[in-house]
């Protein structure tokens, strides 16, 4: 009786540890897609605030340089945010089974510690149920999607913007006016000069 009870005693400590070790990588997960999102989100914004700032002038025909490289870091942001969050995903189911394993092995403990008499061991727990729980697979499945859904937003926001904002320049260009007028330009500020002669 002594013997099953330090086996299972080892059993709970080696479970306990493994969920640990589980928590201490969605931890370390969790903080990597973090980091990732804000280092996308500064290099965005350092973007779009040197396409829109007046002091560079960027033309509509040069567009193509802030969009490629915004849709590169997009691209690589999201590929790298895909892959954190399938392995979070991943994490957090296993550690949701072992977790179940570990109540089973604490509860079979449990019952060897108050048995009256040696008896044999079974292997079937009524108390815990192993099987997967679909509802929480799916919930996982519906926050990594809504999270790569936002992230996606984002960057196609942001390829809009790179898109658009050098053109807003050039807009001044088709104001109405004649042939005697000249349209002078600061930004997206502009103004008329006409002759009346």
């Amino acid at each position: 009786m002594e013997e099953q009870e330090q086996e299972q005693e080892e059993k709970v400590d080696e479970m306990r540890r493994i969920v640990e070790k589980q928590e201490e990588r969605i931890q370390s997960l969790q903080s990597n897609a973090f980091k990732l999102a804000n280092f996308y989100f500064v290099f965005q914004g350092v973007v779009l605030t040197a396409i829109s700032d007046s002091v560079i002038s960027l033309t509509c025909s040069q567009r193509w340089f802030p969009f490629t490289l915004s849709f590169l870091a997009g691209m690589i942001n999201l590929v790298a945010m895909s892959r954190i969050g399938l392995k979070y995903k991943k994490t957090l189911s296993q550690q949701y089974q072992n977790n179940l394993d570990y109540q089973d092995a604490l509860q079979t403990l449990h019952r060897l510690r108050e048995a009256p008499a040696p008896r044999p061991s079974t292997a079937t727990s009524n108390s815990v149920e192993q099987s997967r729980d679909g509802f929480r697979d799916a919930k996982h499945w519906f926050a990594f999607l809504i999270c790569i859904s936002v992230f996606v937003a984002f960057f196609c926001v942001n390829l809009f913007g790179c898109w658009k904002i050098p053109c807003l320049r050039d807009e001044c260009g088709n104001l109405p006016g004649n042939e005697n007028c000249i349209n002078l330009c600061d930004g997206a500020k502009c103004i008329s000069v006409c002759r009346e002669y």
